[in-house]
């Protein structure tokens, strides 16, 4: 059986030797790893029904081929169980899909992907809906399903600082962005509202810039109220269109609930209300600044002129500023905010954080249970 594996069999005397060893030809993210033995690795391809050779992704950009045998080593070294394979697959499918585009991940921005688990996989697995959601701290499924990711793409796509990775100040989500939502509010989640059925389980993929942003919300029960600092948050951060997510812990969600506030409703009021006043923009050296049609701050006026204070562009809606505040691929991108449950049930703050909106979309896969 273990004859199927094209990896090279390396001997060790010991598990310490087998740990210095990866550290030494630079195989892990600093930390130690679990030696993936054949034994092991045929576990977790057995276990998702996978030859070691089937394709689950292509990178381009790289030349590469994410195979199962290449996800299999690298989810037994991040500390995986069998049962994360479905998972596991669902996230390279998701990643390494064309509208993705894997590439953007060289950005000096530190953009990396955030993994959202919905469905009963998300539940029955235990991935982290709650308390200290974006760091994953003691939950096993989060972090070792968001660490093997990494790995992954840090071994087979050469995705790490002395390789493609020219990450200004590098991305804290790496190794900790994989959550699930809390799907026990009577809010649709976010894979329904993406169109898949409730009892489906999916895997979808964000790219995000470092954050995350809290906001406090907690001045009054209004939900509008509530929304125009998470509205101010946004459109004060880099005015930049993409795809958002919005994390709403549950006890906020309630708030909204009891008002008969859908997540459509909560989405569609920040869409309408993530604005800046173009004087704003211009004091703020924004206007222009990313636009493909103007070049920076030599081809458009920065000071501000009569009637600036009154004139509006907009995060997320088309508006007549669109080509001069973005370039074309960012008007060809999904503009949009993912409004998700999850978090600690206490506390006075909303989330968000900001896409990587250049040159890639998020995407939703289903996951595939043995």
């Amino acid at each position: 059986m273990v004859d199927r594996l094209t990896a090279d069999r390396i001997s060790v005397e010991n598990l310490d030797a087998a740990m210095e060893l990866y550290f030494e030809r630079g195989w892990t993210d600093g930390l130690p790893v679990v030696p993936p033995t054949e034994m092991k690795v045929m576990e977790f391809l057995d276990y998702a029904g996978l030859e070691p050779g089937r394709p689950l992704g292509d990178v381009p950009e790289r030349d590469r081929v994410i195979t199962a045998e290449h996800l299999a080593i690298n989810a037994v070294m991040a500390g995986c169980k069998k049962e994360y394979m479905p998972v596991l697959v669902a996230s390279v499918e998701a990643i390494c899909h064309p509208d993705f585009r894997f590439n953007h991940m060289a950005t000096l921005g530190s953009a990396w992907p955030m993994l959202i688990v919905n469905g009963p996989m998300g539940r029955d697995l235990g991935f982290n809906s709650g308390m200290y959601l974006l760091s994953s701290a003691g939950n096993r499924p989060s972090s070792t399903v968001a660490r093997a990711i990494s790995l992954l793409f840090w071994n087979c796509t050469e995705s790490r600082p002395d390789g493609i990775q020219r990450g200004q100040f590098g991305n804290p989500g790496r190794g900790h962005y994989c959550i699930a939502e809390n799907e026990e509010t009577s809010w649709d989640p976010l894979h329904v509202m993406l169109g898949f059925d409730r009892e489906q389980s999916t895997v979808t993929a964000v790219s995000t810039y470092p954050g995350p942003y809290q906001v406090y919300c907690q001045r009054t029960a209004n939900p509008e109220l509530m929304l125009d600092s998470m509205a101010d948050a946004i459109s004060t951060y880099d005015f930049y269109r993409g795809t958002y997510i919005l994390l709403v812990p549950p006890h906020f969600a309630e708030l909204f609930i009891q008002r008969g506030w859908s997540k459509h409703d909560v989405r569609r009021y920040l869409m309408d209300n993530c604005k800046r006043s173009v004087a704003d923009l211009k004091r703020r050296g924004l206007w222009g600044l990313h636009s493909s049609e103007y070049d920076g701050f030599a081809g458009v006026a920065q000071a501000v002129q009569p009637g600036d204070e009154d004139r509006y562009a907009y995060v997320f809606k088309p508006h007549e500023y669109d080509r001069i505040m973005f370039d074309d691929t960012t008007l060809l991108r999904r503009s949009d905010i993912y409004v998700v449950v999850g978090g600690g049930n206490a506390g006075p703050r909303l989330c968000f954080l900001a896409p990587y909106g250049v040159s890639t979309d998020p995407m939703t896969v289903a996951v595939h249970p043995v």
